[in-house]
């Protein structure tokens, strides 16, 4: 399985320490393992042209913005994501 990269973006620590814990909780429970970065630079959030913090990417995409998710809604994601790292993406599988 390819290692999961994960960011959490906000403007501060504050916007980012919530999603942290959530995200991290989430792959306890699952027993995953991921490159978890957290951004917490009003200047990055700007330059991304990210509107609305945290913002939480799996492999540079974003799955949640503007909300403090749950852990649960995190696994869904995360359950996906390494599904789809095992797997390759929808076009792949097709052909």
């Amino acid at each position: 399985m390819n290692t999961l990269h994960i960011e959490i973006i906000g403007n501060s620590n504050e916007d980012c320490r919530f999603l942290e814990n959530n995200v991290l909780t989430a792959m306890v429970k699952l027993g995953i393992t991921a490159h978890v970065n957290c951004i917490a630079d009003a200047e990055e959030v700007k330059r991304r042209r990210l509107g609305c913090t945290p913002v939480l990417t799996i492999n540079g995409r974003v799955v949640s913005q503007g909300q403090n998710i749950s852990s649960r809604h995190i696994q869904t994601f995360l359950r996906e994501a390494t599904d789809v790292s095992q797997h390759g993406d929808f076009l792949s599988r097709m052909f």
